[in-house]
């Protein structure tokens, strides 16, 4: 049986926005797991809800591609692939090479010095190995340059890719090597915006987002390798 934690309910305009809100935060941090089955009825009594509610909020989460609904079967939690880390990445490439151009033109001092400050305390959960920490502080830093650049599209479609890419990193961990690599990234990334050097700042960007999808692809990797030694070894038995 699946676990939701109750919303206040004060919170939200309607009953569907309730439970689209709740399922949705749920799968995002994993707590409901990719390709765990969704029920209805269970979702409904755990929100104290009618069966009208849970069927648009999971048609709304079906549309964003977190959930797979299947006709006279069921819905469940999207799974995350290869191919979703691929296009995350991928995209967040290109917003990031405008992104950096902007920012790196017209990013105030005060800007600046904001997306700084969120360097130490980064620096400070990869020396402790808080790695959870160190990923909250990462989607931070990168929606900061994003809102550096004062481009309200640029803004939401970053968030939009960054919320992807929080899920799939919480299913698939990547090593702490890769952190300690990346967040030098960032000191690199903003030392080129304080220069307003526009060329280095997008080379480092995509240098960033391509190191990161290689690290994911590893894991893959190595997971689909693990996956095929369990059968064999199944099938030896």
């Amino acid at each position: 049986m699946i676990q939701l934690a109750r919303p206040n309910r004060q919170s939200y305009r309607t009953k569907a926005e309730l439970v689209y809100r709740t399922l949705r935060m749920a799968i995002m941090r994993c707590e409901l797991e990719p390709g765990e089955r969704l029920i209805i009825d269970e979702i409904s009594d755990l929100l104290g809800v009618s069966q009208i509610p849970v069927r648009e909020a999971l048609n709304s989460l079906q549309a964003e591609g977190l959930v797979t609904v299947v006709p006279h079967t069921g819905a469940t939690v999207a799974l995350v692939s290869a191919d979703d880390v691929f296009e995350i990445f991928t995209i967040m490439e290109g917003l990031e090479i405008v992104a950096m151009r902007v920012a790196a033109q017209q990013a105030s001092n005060a800007d600046l010095e904001q997306l700084a400050s969120t360097l130490e305390p980064m620096d400070d959960a990869v020396h402790s190995n808080a790695l959870e920490s160190w990923a909250e502080l990462n989607i931070e830093f990168h929606r900061q340059i994003a809102a550096i650049t004062g481009m309200p599209m640029l803004k939401e479609m970053t968030n939009r890719v960054l919320d992807r890419w929080d899920r799939a990193r919480r299913h698939v961990r990547v090593l702490p090597g890769r952190i300690a690599e990346a967040q030098q990234q960032h000191r690199d990334i903003v030392q080129a915006l304080m220069r307003h050097d526009v060329a280095t700042a997008q080379a480092l960007a995509t240098l960033h987002n391509r190191a990161a999808l290689s690290a994911y692809q590893v894991q893959f990797d190595e997971e689909i390798r693990r996956l095929a030694a369990a059968a064999s070894q199944i099938a030896d038995r």
